[in-house]
Order: structure tokens, then C-alpha cells, then sequence
């Protein structure tokens, strides 16, 4: 692998490591989204009579599951694609 190689494998990989994230964080706020429509509409449902007990939904273990591998992935991605570049300007600077 020659050294001109490198700046670009770590801009596609740390891009691609950032889109998956995002698309991670997306559908955690889709997901919470919905649980707070269906927590509503239990609420709403509890103080119309309709139901006899109030059902808590929680998302607490999504969360915890989110933040654990996330972050160092979302951190991971910018410092991959940040050291592309200044590979890159380095690689230019030295003349290779």
C-alpha cells in the first residue's frame, strides 16, 4: 500500500463510520418518537376511563446500548477522517 493510499482509505472509512452512526442516532429518535406517542395515548386513554392501569414504557436499556459503542464510534469517524486530511497535507507538504 503505497502512502498516497492511505489518506484516502481513512476518509472512506471514517465517513462510512459516521454515516452508519447517524443512521443509528436516527432511528433512536424515530424510536422515541414513538414511545412518546404511545405513552400519550396510554395517558390519555388512563384519565379518559378507558383503561384501568397506566403502562410506563421505557427506553432506558436502547439508551445505555446507544451510548456504550456510539461515541467511540462517532469519535472514531471524525478522527479518521481528520487524520485523512492531514495525512494528506503532510503527503503534499513532503512532496511524496
Amino acid at each position: 500500500m503505497t502512502a498516497k493510499l492511505l489518506p484516502s482509505l481513512l476518509m472512506a472509512a471514517g465517513s462510512l463510520l459516521l454515516a452508519w452512526r447517524v443512521k443509528t442516532l436516527i432511528d433512536a429518535l424515530m424510536m422515541a418518537q414513538r414511545g412518546a406517542e404511545t405513552n400519550f395515548r396510554s395517558i390519555t386513554e388512563f384519565l379518559a376511563g378507558q383503561q384501568t392501569e397506566l403502562p410506563m414504557i421505557g427506553f432506558q436499556q436502547h439508551v445505555e446500548r446507544s451510548q456504550r459503542l456510539g461515541v467511540w464510534l462517532l469519535v472514531l469517524g471524525f478522527v479518521m477522517v481528520g487524520s485523512s486530511g492531514l495525512l494528506n497535507a503532510y503527503l503534499l507538504w513532503a512532496g511524496f
